[in-house]
């Protein structure tokens, strides 16, 4: 259904204007939802069955439903490791190397790092593992969500990640129609080295973890609470009751990703590539069985070395689960707004609009900025690939620039990413948050002028390698422009360790 206009972005206002005014995410979704059904509405009837479509769309659709339980899952296990006390034991331990809040920030940053490939489980993971650490070194949670949130963007542009087969199918839909046949590595691994916003956003975490310094919106005096101290029960707990289950939980993911990948793919008749191995299994199923493996090594641990009993291991485990309720209810309406906004025709309609802009040498540019801004509107950034991919090449052929498809692709792709960074409403916005104990809208805020500083960074780089510049100096100069921008104008909060 689409005609609706420029009444297509109402559902994607609602939801903005009420998060931002209320911190009630869930809320907010909810709202836009309940304004998306109305414009489609043609009498009150119609608008019934039309909330009650939008509220099946959101808590019955298979994979959200799988990822909520992944969240739940990990909430409950990752709040028993901390009520033994063994994230207190880690922090212990990392205290003789990480003597100060770079070092700590710095070891965030890597830790994300090497989480790459998966998004979900590199903020959930890296969250909460350095949160106690961050604290006692005086970081605020706000800027460890940051560091977390944006380096966890690694998965989008590693082929060895719970990304890549879905970037990679996208491109290729999107090449067919326009007599591009190639595989999905193929095209994956073309559009790798021009990412702008993805690798600058890194390099600005690398920096901000660095230097310790932010600009825009200060920090809350509040913002800085205490490290969790060590329960009683935590009494003789071992670094290897949170390596463990961390450990377990990674290895096991990774293995089988791999493993069940290729045998899917063999018995599918796949051709046996990096891609097709990734993509030819439920990344989310896999994380799920994977936290029950970790939950279980885990509980017996802690249970055999008489850490917690086990009566009190349930009760903590239900406590973690219920505090990932509001993050679950989150993702659960952002499904029902995506739906109600693909109804309106939200994002064909910004595409229609912008798209009339997209020529020559801001080609590049321009697709950067819609696909940014349709993952706004929607809340979701593989929306917005879906939506812009094909546009987006049929506009470079038009315009007589199908030499630049791999920029083409990697302006969708990283200026869908980018949305996430500015919506409080976006999955990993809130599994950031939930990870590092902050409000998703505090969160948003906080970071929203590094935000922005790095999409305009992004975005010049799209525009002069657009208008022929080599690709190093479309790196160098955006990367200068923010270390200026950064030097020149971020400060140590008073409330925030620097070094």
């Amino acid at each position: 259904m689409d005609g609706f206009g420029i009444l297509s972005l109402v559902p994607a206002a609602v939801t903005i204007v009420i998060a931002l005014s209320t911190r009630k995410v869930a809320l907010a979704l909810f709202a836009g939802i309940l304004g998306g059904a109305l414009v489609l509405a043609t009498g009150f009837m119609s608008y019934l069955e039309l909330f009650w479509k939008y509220m099946m769309v959101s808590f019955t659709d298979p994979e959200r439903l799988k990822i909520v339980a992944f969240i739940m899952l990990i909430g409950g296990l990752l709040e028993v490791i901390s009520h033994s006390g063994a994230y207190a034991r880690l922090a212990d331990a990392l205290s003789d190397k990480l003597t100060n809040a770079r070092r700590s920030r710095l070891a965030t940053w890597l830790l994300s790092f090497t989480l790459f490939f998966d998004d979900y489980a590199n903020v959930l993971i890296s969250g909460a593992s350095m949160r106690n650490t961050n604290l006692r070194m005086k970081v605020s949670p706000a800027m460890l969500a940051y560091i977390v949130d944006v380096v966890a963007i690694m998965a989008s542009v590693m082929i060895v990640s719970t990304w890549a087969a879905y970037e990679g199918s996208v491109m290729q839909d999107a090449g067919r129609g326009i007599g591009q046949h190639r595989s999905l590595s193929e095209f994956f691994l073309a559009s790798f080295p021009y990412h702008f916003y993805t690798f600058l956003a890194i390099f600005m975490a690398f920096v901000v973890a660095f230097s310790g310094r932010w600009f825009g919106y200060k920090l809350d005096k509040d913002a800085l609470p205490k490290p969790s101290p060590s329960p009683p029960s935590g009494h003789g707990v071992k670094l290897y009751h949170v390596l463990a289950p961390i450990l377990t939980l990674l290895g096991f993911a990774i293995a089988s990703l791999f493993i069940g990948g290729y045998f899917t793919a063999k018995s599918q008749g796949l051709e046996i590539n990096l891609m097709n191995v990734l993509g030819a299994v439920s990344s989310i199923d896999i994380l799920i069985v994977s936290t029950f493996l970790a939950m279980g090594v885990a509980f017996v641990l802690l249970r055999k070395d008489k850490i917690m009993p086990v009566k009190t291991m349930g009760k903590v485990f239900g406590h973690g689960v219920k505090d990932m309720v509001a993050v679950s209810l989150v993702i659960l309406f952002a499904t029902g707004l995506a739906a109600v906004s693909e109804d309106l025709g939200t994002g064909v309609y910004i595409a229609d609009i912008l798209g009339n802009m997209i020529h020559g040498n801001i080609l590049l540019l321009i697709i950067f900025a819609l696909s940014a801004l349709i993952t706004v509107a929607t809340g979701f950034s593989w929306s917005s690939m879906a939506i812009v991919m094909p546009i987006a090449y049929q506009m470079s052929v038009a315009e007589g620039m199908g030499d630049f498809l791999p920029a083409v692709s990697a302006a969708v792709i990283s200026g869908a990413v980018s949305g996430e960074h500015m919506i409080p409403f976006s999955e990993k916005a809130v599994m950031s948050a939930a990870a590092c104990k902050i409000s998703p809208v505090y969160h948003v805020k906080t970071m929203i002028f590094q935000t922005f500083s790095v999409f305009i960074a992004g975005g010049l780089g799209f525009y002069l390698y657009g208008l022929g510049t080599g690709l190093l100096l479309s790196y160098l100069i955006p990367a200068a422009l923010l270390l200026i921008l950064h030097f020149s104008l971020a400060r140590a909060n008073k409330n925030v360790a620097a070094s």
